[in-house]
């Protein structure tokens, strides 16, 4: 067996991974190598930046043996947008980042609730302020819409219980769930989004959740709501959501991820007082989810070398036949 690897973080211990199960495998550091080593390989475990139309033409007509693409992410969008050639399984990381981005999502959510970026501003100033006092919010019995209740989702609402916060479940079935208290289809999002406390975001992005949260979503919104978004950052219509906290519409947002990314220095979304940005980087906490990814990585390598199933397959159509 032979595993392809490019990505910019794991590397070395995807190779030491691959080795250790007796697994020939080489790192390559451009889309060139990358090209002319899945010639011969049966799998490639790979960044999902690097999964585009280029890749997925290689996979079909000059990656004969190739039947596994391992993605060291939780999101696949990649994926659903250039799909996935006959007769390959993409896998993704699956839960492994779902610990550290669900705490993520909720310190977001308490900083805003709390009002600790005007407290940082006020302590910058050496200033006592209490004149805003009356404003801090709490999560306790407050209402918290989900929206998306997989791995990440589950792991928020696990998080936000423990705060005594009422929990909403919105998926695209809205199946009840015992980590929620009440679950409502996807059809019902804006009912849902008038009378929350708090929204956060935990859907994959794909077509059917590109600009999810717009105008319209918002506008359903409280005043006083918080809308986080650990998802993705096309998730959110972001024109929308500068009108929105700017006119007063919601009460404030907590961006992991925006659109575009980086977020351009002159975006208006930096200067306003009830944001809350942070560069992408809910998923890291310590060796948590590195040492989650690398134990699902273990499972799934000794699973395809025995014709096992995967785990985490990606939820994805494969494409028309156009393998040679």
């Amino acid at each position: 067996m032979r595993v392809v690897i490019r990505t910019h973080v794991l590397a070395p211990q995807f190779e030491a991974l691959a080795a250790a199960h007796g697994v020939e495998s080489v790192a390559v550091t451009d889309a060139e190598a990358m090209h002319r080593e899945l010639a011969d390989a049966d799998a490639l475990w790979a960044w999902p930046a690097f999964y585009d139309a280029a890749l997925v033409a290689t996979l079909e007509r000059n990656a004969p043996r190739l039947r596994w693409v391992q993605l060291p992410t939780m999101g696949y969008d990649p994926v659903e947008l250039h799909g996935v050639p006959p007769g390959v399984t993409v896998t993704s990381a699956g839960d492994a980042y779902a610990p550290t981005v669900a705490e993520h999502a909720l310190a977001m959510l308490l900083a805003l609730l709390r009002r600790i970026p005007e407290a940082v501003r006020n302590q910058e100033r050496n200033t006592w302020d209490q004149s805003n006092a009356v404003r801090i919010g709490t999560l306790n019995d407050a209402r918290v819409a989900v929206i998306g209740f997989g791995n990440i989702g589950r792991a928020v609402a696990q998080r936000l219980r423990g705060c005594g916060a009422r929990i909403v479940a919105v998926t695209r079935s809205g199946r009840a769930d015992p980590l929620c208290d009440e679950a409502a289809p996807s059809t019902e999002l804006h009912e849902v989004l008038a009378r929350s406390d708090a929204v956060v975001l935990a859907v994959p992005l794909g077509a059917q959740t590109r600009h999810l949260i717009g105008a319209g979503a918002l506008a359903a919104m409280q005043p006083h709501a918080i809308l986080i978004n650990v998802a993705r950052g096309g998730v959110v219509d972001h024109d929308a959501l500068r009108t929105a906290l700017t006119e007063g519409h919601i009460g404030g947002a907590g961006l992991d991820v925006t659109e575009p990314e980086p977020l351009p220095a002159d975006d208006l979304l930096w200067t306003l007082p009830n944001v809350l940005i942070t560069p992408h980087v809910a998923g890291y906490g310590g060796d948590v989810a590195p040492r989650r990814i690398l134990a699902l990585v273990t499972r799934n390598l000794k699973n395809f070398m025995a014709g096992e199933p995967l785990e985490s397959i990606v939820p994805v159509e494969p494409r028309a036949a156009q393998r040679s």
